[in-house]
């Protein structure tokens, strides 16, 4: 139960995201398919330093979502550590939504204390993010690690070896009259 678990929370995702990024790595000429991943490894390391010269692409998602797992560091690491900020994000948006009463306690402590707080609350999300592998429901550590490095290789696998479409023609063929937008 606890791997199948692990596939669907962490070992999808990983690979649905690594296999983006390296696909809009492959279409923007970052790296080259008959690379292998050692290669990929030296060219990420190489981005990770050029970081700051801004991104080829459609505008919005592919350079925020690049820009954050560059600054988690990028590779396997990196991406599980943003996949799990993410998570985290969103279960805390989610618990604000559907329990709004628990946050109704922050506007009487005054707004310098709700601002302190949040900024605090938001470092201590980072920090477990980092952590990412301690964050998961693990009766296993070193299985969901390893269904985590499962999903991030299949990802770059199907991204070097085209499998699938690329998300610039996935974009092209549910959007045909947008394509000269990228």
């Amino acid at each position: 139960m606890d791997i199948a678990l692990a596939l669907a929370m962490l070992g999808l995702p990983m690979a649905v995201l690594s296999w983006l990024l390296f696909s809009w790595m492959v279409d923007s000429g970052d790296i080259d398919l008959q690379d292998s991943h050692e290669a990929i490894n030296q060219k990420l390391k190489q981005l990770r330093k050029l970081d700051k010269k801004p991104r080829k692409g459609p505008a919005g998602r592919k350079k925020i979502l690049f820009d954050k797992w560059m600054w988690f560091g990028s590779g396997f690491y990196g991406l599980a550590g943003f996949w799990t900020l993410l998570v985290i994000e969103i279960n805390e948006v989610m618990s604000l939504i559907m329990h709004p009463v628990l946050d109704q306690a922050s506007p009487q402590r005054g707004i310098i204390d709700w601002i302190i707080s949040f900024l605090l609350d938001q470092l201590g999300n980072v920090i477990q993010a980092f952590l990412w592998f301690g964050y998961w429901p693990a009766d296993s550590v070193i299985a969901w690690v390893l269904v985590a490095y499962l999903g991030y290789w299949l990802g770059v696998e199907l991204a070097r070896h085209q499998k699938v479409m690329t998300p610039a023609q996935l974009y092209r063929r549910f959007f045909p009259h947008h394509s000269g937008n990228e």
